[in-house]
């Protein structure tokens, strides 16, 4: 089974205006709730595929339940923590008429060592042998530094073969690094981050592949927003142009192509065919105004007219 991780889960208050005026008053047209939070962007995607996945994480106070609610009315096997003492996170984007989007974000409670230990300990009795696990977003609020580390530790200590796939930023993408996940999936500003220097180009994007490559990482998958992406694996690099679509909202493309490699390599599609699927769903998420959640027919259409190009 797929299973995901979602250390900070948030609940997502969208909130529509015309157009941002500062230091003015905004009047909202309308409001939609959505979940927040990478690891759950993937788990609903995944079901929107059909696939059966579990979702992991903790959930605070009556914003904890309501995250937890959506995942399952989306069909996600709900395996979080749930503790009624504090609040989970709720961020607030403000998206204008002009597809210009603003999000605020909380911190959200920081996790106790205990309970990250809690939470470790119900991973290991629960998943199996062969099972995928995603290891996706903001992980800084822990008292374990590097939490995202001593998960994979874990597993190892365990004798548990989870391939693991990782999307994540800062310290934590690159001592995540160290242990060799299958897939990591950083977009420019994160690959610059890694490398110590800006990143813009084709070169600079496959210098960095090259370097991630070189620490033993099967697949690494570098996202670039509007200008598509550019994947190695086994030893093949691929630049995946972009789809030309009416894009609302950008918000969650970068879980909604994760979700479609996650979904592919879990299925053992063809290489160059997961790629066509991750950028299909992308672009399907991109002309939502959600931040989560795409047109399943849409994306199977939007999938037959992506273009690869395989590089030297």
């Amino acid at each position: 089974m797929i299973c995901t991780l979602t250390i900070n889960p948030a609940v997502d208050k969208l909130l529509f205006i015309p157009e941002l005026h500062r230091d003015n008053t905004n009047r909202i047209q309308r409001i939609e709730e959505v979940l927040g939070g990478k690891g759950t962007h993937v788990s609903v995607n995944l079901s929107i595929l059909g696939c059966s996945n579990r979702a992991y994480g903790i959930g605070y106070g009556q914003t904890g339940k309501r995250i937890e609610q959506i995942l399952s009315d989306g069909s996600v096997d709900v395996a979080f923590l749930h503790f009624d003492e504090g609040e989970s996170r709720t961020n607030y984007a403000l998206i204008e008429d002009n597809h210009i989007c603003t999000l605020i974000t909380e911190k959200g409670k920081t996790v106790p060592e205990k309970i990250c230990r809690q939470l470790i300990d119900h991973m290991m009795d629960t998943m199996d042998d062969d099972d995928v696990l995603v290891l996706s977003g903001d992980a800084s609020n822990t008292e374990i530094p590097f939490i995202y580390n001593e998960v994979v530790d874990e597993l190892i200590r365990r004798g548990k073969h989870i391939r693991v796939f990782l999307d994540t930023s800062s310290e934590n993408l690159i001592r995540g690094l160290e242990r060799k996940p299958f897939l990591v999936k950083p977009n420019e500003d994160e690959l610059s981050q890694i490398m110590g220097k800006p990143v813009s180009t084709d070169e600079e994007v496959l210098e960095g592949i090259q370097l991630i490559s070189e620490k033993g990482i099967p697949c690494v998958a570098v996202s670039r927003g509007s200008k598509g992406s550019i994947v190695k694996y086994q030893g093949e690099i691929y630049k995946v142009h972009p789809l030309k679509v009416d894009v609302i909202n950008t918000i969650g493309c970068g879980d909604a192509y994760l979700s479609g490699l996650v979904y592919g390599f879990e299925k053992g599609m063809e290489f160059p065919e997961i790629l066509k699927l991750a950028t299909a769903i992308s672009a399907a998420t991109a002309e939502s105004d959600l931040t989560v959640g795409y047109d399943l027919n849409r994306a199977m259409e939007l999938k037959d007219q992506v273009q690869l190009e395989k590089m030297e």
